[in-house]
């Protein structure tokens, strides 16, 4: 090694590696050695440019890179699978408990379970439709099983039609008939029929209507219950556990113009009817269910006495109540539809009828709704041979004029515009397709960018090498020497540490190497040149003197 060349890169070697591995702290550093600038080798830079050099440290793995995208697009779509493949959790409304509302919650949910449909049918037990509406109004529930009568909201579509009540008031059977039949028998004389009077009377057998008048007409002369103006002054009934309520009672009183004052209303628990009409505390039931149910077959059975059908109250005006009230219907009872022997109504029955709906809240999921509506289309046969008479499932109308407005969910199904997954889905998959290789092309030309800002930043240090060699041939003198032997020292450090980053390749470490030689020759070349004239000097003196 030529004399004077600086011994510097075992010093540098030893700072990159301190680096490397962590410092002590400010307050345990010791000193730096004098005349060199080592608080410049051992700065770490700002946070941003760690943090550039680590993607670009990642960045040139590029099976790492494609391994961990790969996983993480695999992730992403287990994601997207788990989220479809979750059940939708809905919680319904319909009280009381017991009932039959809530009955065909579960007979639903047995229908779920069979199908293995991703529904999760949850039952929230209110005590009758008002608290139903309710909790569907707190957000509790997200459907709920409500009559037409009751939270009439535009927020609440109509999924289905479950089944059509109808209203009846009862006249218990009382022992009239047979105590008449005895006193006729002890005096000898038989009594002739209604029918038999109405048959003279007439002549020939008469049409239906004719025979109401005159049964009317008997049962007026008689003191008998048979037009709802009559209620007056009279004990009524209302059987719990059913859709009958005061409210529904107080519709047909207003139209009629009974007054409320002069009558009894009092609520009886059906287990407890029969007692009541034996003792005579009612004179007429109030009771609301379908015509085939259970509700009005077991109130007829309670009120028949000694074999007596009882008799029922006509709400002859219906027609007109529905007009103005448009949660009900006017409808026809055919005779015998409440069952008994003999069969009631033993002739065609004029009264009020109103649906039950399962509603649902608009802002809820369409599609998860659509599914619901499915299964309880598909399965209505079903849910009817489960609860027979009690649920009659039925579609509302798809007309925009309807009365009933229809959910979005249920029209999807009713309309058979029901989508598939591909339907539903294709667009976001065909645009995620187009997309997906927009970032891959962003991903590469980042990669890119780095890779070019690598070779921009390798060129620029190799460049300041190159000019550190210009600048020590016209070095005027030692001091300007030892300053650029201590640039050399932090351009050793930089290289080392860019190497270490970016992973030279052999031919650009055989470039920094002749470069780096290159200065040391330079600067050994150049301190020679510049002690040269001191040592000569010195030696003319000295001959001088000895002379």
């Amino acid at each position: 090694m030529p004399a004077g060349l600086p011994h510097r890169p075992p010093l540098a070697m030893k700072l990159w590696l301190a680096r490397l591995v962590g410092r002590k702290s400010a307050a345990e550093q010791p000193a730096p050695t004098p005349g060199h600038a080592l608080g410049a080798i051992i700065d770490i830079g700002p946070i941003e440019h760690l943090v550039q050099n680590r993607v670009r440290v990642f960045l040139r793995h590029t099976w790492l890179v494609t391994i961990l995208g790969t996983v993480i697009l695999a992730g992403l779509a287990g994601l997207v699978a788990y989220y479809l493949a979750q059940s939708t959790v809905m919680k319904v409304a319909a009280g009381p408990a017991g009932g039959i509302d809530a009955k065909l919650v579960a007979a639903i949910n047995k229908k779920i379970a069979k199908e293995r449909d991703r529904i999760d049918l949850r039952l929230v037990a209110t005590a009758g439709p008002k608290e139903s509406a309710q909790a569907l109004t707190d957000h509790q529930a997200d459907l709920a099983i409500l009559p037409s009568t009751v939270g009439r909201s535009p927020d609440w579509p109509v999924v289905a039609i479950l089944r059509q009540n109808v209203m009846a008031l009862i006249v218990p059977a009382s022992g009239a008939p047979a105590a008449a039949a005895e006193k006729t028998a002890k005096g000898g004389k038989k009594t002739e029929s209604a029918e038999t009077k109405g048959a003279k009377t007439k002549g020939a057998k008469t049409d239906r209507k004719a025979d109401k008048a005159e049964k009317a007409g008997t049962a007026d002369n008689d003191g008998k219950l048979e037009k709802v103006t009559q209620l007056a002054g009279h004990r009524i009934g209302i059987v719990t556990g059913n859709e009958a309520s005061i409210d529904l009672l107080n519709v047909v009183l207003a139209h009629y113009g009974v007054p409320r004052d002069k009558l009894q209303i009092a609520p009886i628990d059906p287990a407890n009817l029969a007692a009541a009409i034996a003792d005579h505390q009612v004179d007429v039931i109030f009771v609301v269910g379908t015509a085939g149910g259970h509700a009005i077959s077991e109130a007829v059975a309670a009120a028949t006495h000694d074999g007596a059908a009882p008799s029922f109250i006509d709400i002859d005006q219906a027609e007109g109540i529905a007009k103005r009230n448009p949660a009900f219907d006017s409808v026809e009872i055919s005779a015998g539809s409440f069952g008994g022997n003999p069969p009631t109504p033993d002739d065609t029955l004029t009264s009020l009828s109103f649906p039950e709906y399962l509603v649902a809240r608009d802002t809820f999921s369409h599609a998860a709704v659509t599914r619901l509506a499915r299964l309880i289309y598909t399965s209505r046969l079903a849910f009817a041979s489960e609860l027979p008479g009690e649920v009659k499932v039925q579609a509302p109308s798809t007309e925009k004029d309807a009365a009933a407005l229809l959910h979005p969910g249920a029209r999807t199904y009713l309309s058979d515009d029901e989508k598939s997954f591909f339907d539903r889905y294709g667009d976001t998959i065909f645009y995620g397709m187009l997309i997906l290789p927009l970032f891959g092309s962003a991903i590469a030309g980042m990669a890119s960018y780095f890779r070019g800002s690598h070779r921009t930043r390798r060129l620029r240090l190799l460049q300041r090498v190159l000019d550190l060699v210009r600048k020590v041939h016209t070095a005027p003198s030692l001091e300007a020497l030892d300053k650029f032997e201590r640039d050399l020292d932090n351009l050793v450090v930089a290289v080392i540490h860019q190497s270490e980053h970016e992973d030279y390749e052999e031919t650009v470490r055989m470039s920094f190497a002749m470069a780096l030689d290159q200065v040391r020759f330079a600067l050994a070349e150049r301190r020679a040149a510049l002690a040269e004239p001191a040592v000569s000097e010195g030696s003319a003196g000295g001959k001088a003197a000895a002379a």
